[in-house]
């Protein structure tokens, strides 16, 4: 949501009444596609309304200096973008890695001066990261480069920053959530060239963000292992690289073989890799044929798999303050609208959509047990990142 005037009292303090361009950046959520990117498979991505303002000016002194409200401020050098073990985790390796992979495109990248406020609550699971590297690269594609750099290369670029500057293994969703905003249906079998297709969303639904008090603090292994289980099953059982690459009749007929060194655990995660892919076909189709109930029995199974089969929905042993738990409770007041995790699990935010009728209760339920700041009523923003002087 838009803070011009928290983003402007921050730059007057840095910079003085300097003639100024104002952005805007948001997050993404995650609507069907739990784990999938990561082996190659299809997603539903939808941008947040939780999001970055920015307040920003050019400059010729050949640096980037930014300041965000709760942060330290950082400056760049664009004579020096080289990686830094010792930034790596920071909001600075973000924007260095961003403005690096824009002018190894071949884009022209420029100095500026920049102050941002966010409002994306810690642990709502948006995609903060995802939602400032966009925004720093439509900084530089409107400063610099006429707004010209395709969507894809900016998500490219954004993705390059996270991986290798801040040191956070991630897919190209949430950068794709972020820099295309709406809804979009993504299948990501070239990864190198994911198909991008933009829905409509027809439907009187609303999602609700519900962020939970767990945190994802040191939960990094517990990520890697559902991407090394589905790995594990492509190699080991079928001789590819990812599940992507293996039939799914196929993988339906072998999927009983005994296979040393394969886990049982990393058969049901593989299982739920392609009974996901399916969910998301039929949602989409849901979209284009605005067929409400298929949507949203494709939430309430994704929610069921990710809970039975991915085993993602809570640390192990630790139900209370749990997504699990979340949804459990969320269900209670949802009699026809549906819930599931959302994002990469064990730990964070869960997202439902009430039907209109059960808005209302819905939301003072839960913001009785979880707090009014947690539970956020939210919608699917059009236009990703993007200057907002002219609009």
């Amino acid at each position: 949501m838009r803070k011009i005037g928290e983003t402007d009292a921050i730059f007057y303090k840095e910079y003085g009444d300097l003639k100024r361009r104002h952005y805007f950046a948001h997050g993404r959520i995650e609507i069907l596609g739990n784990h999938t990117d990561h082996n190659h498979g299809l997603a539903l991505v939808g941008g947040s309304s939780l999001g970055i303002t920015c307040a920003c000016c050019p400059n010729d002194l050949g640096l980037v200096r930014l300041a965000s409200f709760g942060f330290r401020p950082f400056e760049i050098h664009l004579d020096a973008l080289e990686v830094k073990e010792e930034e790596k985790g920071s909001p600075l390796s973000l924007a260095k890695g961003v403005l690096f992979a824009l002018k190894k495109l071949g884009y022209k990248i420029g100095g500026f001066f920049a102050t941002c406020y966010s409002d994306i609550p810690s642990g709502s699971g948006v995609s903060s990261s995802a939602c400032f590297e966009s925004l720093i690269a439509e900084i530089v594609n409107d400063l610099y480069n006429g707004g010209n750099i395709p969507q894809k290369e900016m998500a490219f670029a954004c993705q390059y920053a996270e991986v290798v500057y801040f040191g956070k293994p991630c897919g190209l969703l949430d950068q794709i959530g972020s820099v295309y905003g709406g809804v979009n249906y993504v299948d990501f079998k070239n990864v190198d060239d994911p198909i991008v297709e933009p829905l409509p969303f027809p439907f009187p639904l609303k999602p609700v963000l519900i962020l939970t008090p767990s945190s994802h603090a040191g939960l990094t292994p517990l990520y890697a292992s559902i991407s090394a289980d589905m790995k594990s099953v492509a190699k080991n059982v079928f001789g590819k690289e990812c599940l992507r690459e293996v039939d799914p009749q196929e993988f339906q007929q072998r999927l009983a073989t005994p296979t040393v060194g394969v886990s049982e655990r990393a058969k049901l995660r593989a299982t739920h890799f392609f009974d996901e892919n399916r969910r998301v076909l039929d949602a989409r189709r849901a979209l284009l044929e605005q067929d409400e109930a298929t949507f949203l029995r494709s939430i309430e199974l994704s929610g069921e798999s990710s809970r039975a089969l991915l085993a993602n929905t809570m640390v192990p042993g630790k139900y209370k303050d749990s997504p699990q738990e979340a949804v459990d409770i969320a269900r209670r007041f949802l009699p026809d609208g549906k819930c599931r995790i959302m994002g990469g699990g064990f730990a964070g935010s869960i997202l439902a959509f009430p039907l209109p009728k059960e808005m209302d209760g819905f939301l003072s339920s839960m913001r009785t047990i979880y707090g009014e700041n947690n539970v956020i009523e939210d919608c699917f923003l059009e236009g990703g990142a993007k200057r907002i002087d002219e609009e």
